[in-house]
C-alpha cells in the first residue's frame, strides 16, 4: 500500500525527500516512522487524514500522515 507523509519543521531533516512510501498493509505509525528513519521521540503531534492519531494506530492505503515536532515560542 502507498501512504503520503508530510514532515514539518525540524522533522524534515530526517528525510527531506520523502513524500510517498510503499509499506505493508496494516503498518502502525510507529513502524512507519522507524522504516522512514524518523525518531518517534522527535515527534509531538501525529495526524492521519487531518485527525489526531497515536503511534499504535494501524494505517490503510492512501492515507496521509502528518508529523510535527514539539513547538516552542514566546
Amino acid at each position: 500500500m502507498e501512504l503520503e507523509i508530510k514532515l514539518f519543521a525540524s522533522l524534515r531533516k530526517f528525510n527531506q525527500e520523502l513524500e510517498r512510501i510503499e509499506v505493508d498493509d496494516g503498518i502502525t505509525i510507529l513502524e512507519l516512522f522507524n522504516k522512514a528513519g524518523i525518531p518517534p521521540s522527535e515527534v509531538a503531534i501525529v495526524l492521519v487524514n487531518g485527525r489526531h492519531a497515536t503511534l499504535d494506530q494501524p494505517l490503510h492505503d492512501g492515507e496521509t500522515v502528518a508529523a510535527f515536532p514539539p513547538i516552542a515560542g514566546g
